[in-house]
């Protein structure tokens, strides 16, 4: 089950994946291609014409810093492997953060953000 904190949801790949979730409902309005966004991206609107703009490192920190308050001080290099791989699943690794750590995708319907991030929910 997907896990929502402060707004922002948190599900796996095979969450992601629902036909009837509202984040994958949105992003059929852009096409994504090959493109790989590392630290997520954004679906902006534009007099109607939707398009995707790449986020920041910051940004999907100032997203994961909202979810959870007291998210740990990390540089990009330990979520490194926990990107976009592909139109549906992020990677498997969160670096040198504690094996607790998962990467899941993350949604963020108020700025519209996607991407992923290293979470300890479990």
């Amino acid at each position: 089950m997907a896990i929502v904190r402060n707004g922002i949801t948190f599900m796996t790949a095979e969450e992601a994946r629902d036909p009837n979730n509202p984040a994958n409902q949105a992003l059929k309005a852009v096409n994504l291609g090959d493109v790989r966004f590392p630290n997520g991206f954004f679906i902006r609107d534009d007099n109607g014409k939707k398009y995707v703009e790449p986020a920041t490192w910051e940004d999907r920190l100032k997203v994961l810093r909202t979810a959870m308050p007291d998210f740990p001080d990390v540089a990009p290099v330990e979520m490194a492997a926990c990107h976009h791989i592909g139109d549906e699943s992020c990677g498997n690794g969160c670096g040198k953060l504690s094996p607790e750590f998962r990467c899941l995708k993350i949604h963020d319907p108020s700025i519209p953000f996607y991407g992923c991030g290293c979470v300890n929910f479990f």
